[in-house]
């Protein structure tokens, strides 16, 4: 099991030990013996789960978390990982990044865990990613979307599984303005993902020339749409962008769908988790929406997942694999993996084994891969809309396919990055 990256119980940081080689070496031998008694202890992998149970993302952060516990759990019956059981440490982050971070500090240091995964909002994302990256220790973003943890705030242990707000602005744009309208009117939720995504919407409006009628901001905790609404028919336009997500999200779209605003315009909602869906039901979650995966998509290895992991969640609220269950699965195989590739929870190894690695048994038609330059997951969209509930073949068949995009069509290019990670040497040593 890893340590903490600053102070280890004999008063030693790691940079000591690593450095004063010559008279720790006298117990053990540093590199090739220490690593695999290490190895050989039995002691488990633990894997820090920072997902949330309240708040704005409670759903997705529960569908999130029962991805993560099935790959775990496959490992295990497997053997494990290097000879070694994983076992989860879970927090409830709450949608609030100040819990976050206290409680993801508390899963470094008390229950000194060797890696950490999880988080939906952006807001919390990127605090936890600076945290992990001051410690040294590896951390997957599951699932939260804002360009910035892989530009200007992306950090080498730092690792991105779902679609950002570009890819998702730059798939939809050409198809709402084509088949929908380009008179756009712009709902943002206000807190950083919410201003990313109104930023990528901005930038795309002007490759397909459509004019933006209005901007509306949306404070987080807002329940009540009445006065947007209003404002939103006054405007009268072609196409509503509701850069909004979570539980407001939810709340806007019941009550769009009950003032019969649904029926004035065209509603694109840029960014949609399927629990959200679930939640209102196939009426009133209309709309129009880019999404990496749905259970019902036909590639190889998707039915075989979904039969495992209705079989293990049987009495889940949602007892499918969906887009945010499906990220928190793969981020957590593909972690695992790492680790058997690199034979080390060592960071700086596994991180290597991770850089430019393609996933090919992803469920999907085109593999993803993982970009070695800001860490990004470069994957496949999927264009869709709500399905009809008389097209349902059951409950959960609430989406329709439109059109894939493939990887490199998807994924921003090298060019338009503003990553500068911090170099292998500079990045704290964790883990053995």
């Amino acid at each position: 099991m890893a340590h903490k990256s600053t102070t280890m119980r004999n008063g030693l940081t790691r940079r000591q030990l690593l450095t004063g080689a010559a008279a720790f070496g006298a117990a053990v031998g540093l590199i090739g013996p220490w690593r695999r008694a290490r190895a050989q202890s039995g002691k488990p992998i633990l894997i820090g789960l920072t997902c949330d149970a309240s708040g704005t993302f409670a759903d997705s952060g529960q569908a999130d978390r029962r991805g993560m516990i099935l790959a775990i759990e496959e490992a295990n019956a497997k053997g494990g990982v290097l000879g070694r059981k994983v076992e989860p440490r879970w927090e409830d982050t709450e949608t609030d990044a100040s819990v976050a971070v206290r409680k993801a500090q508390r899963l470094i240091e008390r229950d000194r865990i060797d890696f950490m995964i999880g988080a939906l909002s952006s807001g919390v994302a990127a605090p936890l990613s600076d945290l992990a990256q001051r410690h040294g220790i590896i951390y997957f973003n599951s699932n939260s979307s804002a360009d910035t943890v892989t530009n200007e705030k992306c950090h080498r242990t730092n690792f991105v599984w779902d679609a950002n707000n570009w890819m998702f602005a730059n798939a939809l744009g050409p198809l709402v303005a084509k088949n929908l309208g380009t008179k756009w009117f712009i709902l943002t939720h206000d807190y950083v993902w919410g201003k990313n995504a109104t930023a990528a919407t901005r930038e795309n409006m002007k490759k397909v020339s459509a004019d933006e009628l209005g901007e509306l901001m949306v404070p987080q905790g807002t329940r009540d749409f009445s006065a947007q609404l209003l404002r939103i028919r006054s405007a009268k336009p072609q196409v509503v962008i509701a850069n909004v997500a979570g539980i407001e999200q939810t709340a806007l779209r019941e009550q769009a769908y009950e003032f019969g605003a649904d029926k004035d315009a065209a509603w694109v909602f840029p960014q949609q988790d399927f629990p959200d869906m679930v939640t209102l039901g196939p009426k009133k979650a209309f709309g129009y929406f880019c999404t990496t995966w749905h259970y019902t998509v036909d590639a190889p290895g998707s039915k075989e997942f979904v039969a495992n992991f209705r079989k293990r969640w049987a009495g889940a609220p949602i007892p499918v694999p969906d887009n945010v269950s499906c990220n928190g699965y793969l981020a957590m195989r593909e972690m695992l993996r790492a680790i058997e590739r690199a034979g080390t929870t060592r960071n700086h190894d596994v991180i290597k084994a991770l850089e430019g690695h393609v996933i090919k048994d992803n469920f999907r038609k085109y593999p993803s891969t993982i970009r070695p330059w800001d860490h990004l997951v470069g994957q496949m969209l999927t264009l869709a809309k709500t399905k009809r509930e008389t097209d349902m073949k059951e409950k959960w068949d609430m989406i329709e396919m439109i059109a894939e995009i493939p990887p490199e069509v998807a994924a921003p290019p090298q060019s338009l990055s503003k990553c500068k990670m911090e170099a292998i040497a500079d990045t704290p040593v964790y883990g053995g």
